[in-house]
């Protein structure tokens, strides 16, 4: 994933590349006089104050993105909080100078942007588990993080890895005992992913320090590699593919 996309601030004249959810295509863009930003606190009073500096200027923001696919044509409602600040450049003379402009931070959009790639066969419930994460993840990446480790539960449960110990149908196992003792054994080469994946949720349910966005990232990293080994193997599909050439011995038909 592209870590900066999602960090980074914008400006109305440089809007960040955001893939369109809807298609997976185009990109976003600002749709024209959608934009609409309020001041925090009055302007005028606060120009007023001897001291007053540009950077003390906060906005809140709300803006329509749309797909910048003519077949598309989707749309993503956001919202978010600015600032003022500035960037040094160098006129034609080689002389520095400070340029100021409004700098927008996304807070949620609807509907959420695809942060990772999902394969087509994850299940519907794991699918919108990660979704959740990613509607949560501009505003809180603990709480994101930790609908991820929620995501790998369903994992396994879908690989079939019980939930609850057999001896006691009411005692329901530990995330890290289905990892560490109940993982298939075509699973064993992924297990640190699970593990990894594991003690970032723990830490974004029950840590002190929320979380910050790089780490949460690491969680989606991982568990991008993790749903592309379990439901989109690509030895899988090339071993398919192979055998029904065999099979045929030449070119499939209606391909």
């Amino acid at each position: 994933m592209n870590r900066n996309l999602y960090k980074q601030s914008f400006t109305l004249s440089n809007s960040p590349d955001y893939n369109c959810p809807k298609c997976n295509i185009g990109l976003l863009r600002i749709q024209k006089d959608s934009f609409k930003k309020y001041t925090t606190f009055d302007l005028d009073e606060l120009q007023k104050h001897p001291d007053f500096e540009p950077e003390w200027i906060e906005y809140i923001f709300n803006c329509v993105f749309e797909c910048n696919n003519d077949r598309c044509e989707g749309k993503v409602l956001c919202t978010g909080h600015g600032s003022v600040g500035f960037d040094i450049d160098v006129d034609d003379y080689g002389q520095q100078y400070q340029e100021w402009d409004d700098y927008y931070r996304p807070l949620f959009f609807h509907p959420n942007l695809n942060l990772i790639i999902i394969p087509e066969d994850t299940p519907t419930d794991i699918k919108k588990i990660l979704n959740q994460s990613f509607e949560l993840f501009f505003t809180s990446p603990s709480a994101a993080a930790n609908l991820v480790r929620i995501a790998i539960e369903g994992i396994l449960t879908d690989q079939g890895v019980n939930l609850y110990s057999k001896k006691d149908g009411s005692k329901k196992i530990s995330l890290h005992s289905r990892i560490e003792d109940h993982l298939p054994d075509k699973y064993q080469t992924i297990k640190e992913h699970f593990e990894a994946v594991k003690w970032l949720g723990n830490a974004g349910s029950h840590s002190g320090e929320e979380l910050t966005a790089n780490n949460t990232m690491d969680a989606y990293e991982l568990i991008e590699y993790i749903l592309s080994q379990v439901y989109a193997p690509p030895t899988n599909n090339l071993n398919r593919l192979a055998q029904n050439i065999n099979k045929v011995k030449g070119p499939i038909k209606n391909r």
